[in-house]
């Protein structure tokens, strides 16, 4: 048998991996569930932060850009801690 070949258990319950093949492939990254949950975070969070700044940092017509409401959007922004540049910060009397 190739390693990494997969086997019927000799229980019956199903098949087996080979001795050579990882025991628990993405246990120590939390699996797929963590991947896409991380990777959907991250499309989110950028997708925030775009909208900021196409708005001049104006959320409530960012919430409107990403049809989401203004409550949701100031807890994303606090969730994934999106914070203003110093660039885009207004300065009194602007």
């Amino acid at each position: 048998m190739a390693a990494g070949e997969w086997q019927p258990r000799p229980d019956g319950g199903g098949a087996a991996a080979d001795e050579d093949a990882p025991k628990s492939a993405g246990n120590s990254a939390g699996g797929l569930k963590s991947v896409s949950r991380n990777a959907k975070d991250e499309a989110e969070a950028e997708a925030i932060a775009r909208a900021l700044e196409q708005t001049n940092w104006n959320r409530k017509q960012a919430a409107a850009l990403l049809k989401i409401s203004y409550k949701a959007l100031l807890y994303k922004i606090r969730q994934y801690g999106i914070a203003q540049s110093k660039s885009h910060k207004l300065t009194a009397g602007a």
